[in-house]
């Protein structure tokens, strides 16, 4: 196998993966029953004051600003309280929420890139040149599903036994300030989405993903097992029956 080729098998395999967690995380911040949740679930309105119909407006308005802001721009969502108007975060949430949408815009991006360059992949390879057959997408399917499932059953292990470190640790590499260091005390970003929250949906995103790579796997097992039962059939004849027939004198 030449450099190239091999290469490009990896990054197939590797994008399956990619892929998958990168769609699931997609689904969950782009899913207005996530935040629905979040307000149900740990009592939001209480927590912020707020009525619940101001909470699911404001719901509506951060999925829209994840997935048609502007690189760079602010959110700015207006709620009633009481009988007045006012901003619903301060400007230290603002500008950490200006950085979560950084950081969802590339998720967005990885997620898109590798779904393209999977359909590139097959169409190319098994499709088009047939350069490989379809036991090898099997094969290598199998491969990534088992891995899939296998590094993120790890992170779903590590999350029930230190989720608190491992969410200090995602936020201290993924933003250059410290604008996500909020108090629950008075900032309703923190109220709204509270770290018992995120554990829930970072879970059920890693439990998905596993099931999702067991599934991959299966179906490059299924199609092996079905190949091979079919590779090594035998279809027996039907015996034939011979008459001898003799003249007598």
């Amino acid at each position: 196998m030449s450099f190239v080729r091999y290469l490009a098998q990896t990054v197939f395999m590797v994008c399956i993966p990619v892929f998958l967690l990168t769609s699931n995380v997609r689904i969950a911040t782009s899913w207005e029953a996530t935040y629905h949740y979040a307000f149900s679930q740990y009592d939001v309105p209480h927590a912020t004051g707020l009525d619940r119909a101001e909470l699911d407006r404001a719901a509506t308005q951060i999925v829209d600003y994840f997935e048609a802001g502007e690189p760079g721009s602010l959110l700015d969502i207006r709620v009633k309280q009481g009988s007045e108007t006012v901003p619903l975060y301060s400007e230290r949430e603002v500008l950490h929420m200006k950085d979560v949408l950084g950081l969802m815009r590339f998720v967005f991006r990885l997620q898109e890139f590798t779904f393209i360059y999977l359909v590139m992949y097959l169409a190319g390879v098994y499709l088009w040149s047939r350069e490989r057959s379809l036991l090898h997408l099997a094969r290598i399917s199998m491969w990534a599903g088992a891995g899939t499932a296998a590094a993120l059953g790890v992170a779903a292990v590590a999350m029930l036994v230190g989720f608190d470190s491992l969410f200090l640790r995602f936020h201290q590499l993924s933003f250059a300030n410290d604008f996500w260091a909020l108090d629950p005390a008075r900032d309703r970003l923190v109220q709204m989405f509270p770290q018992g929250f995120w554990f829930d949906v970072s879970f059920a995103v890693g439990v998905v993903t596993v099931i999702q790579g067991g599934l991959v796997f299966l179906a490059g097992y299924g199609f092996l097992a079905w190949h091979e039962r079919r590779r090594t059939g035998r279809v027996i004849p039907p015996r034939r029956h011979i008459t001898i027939t003799g003249t007598s004198e």
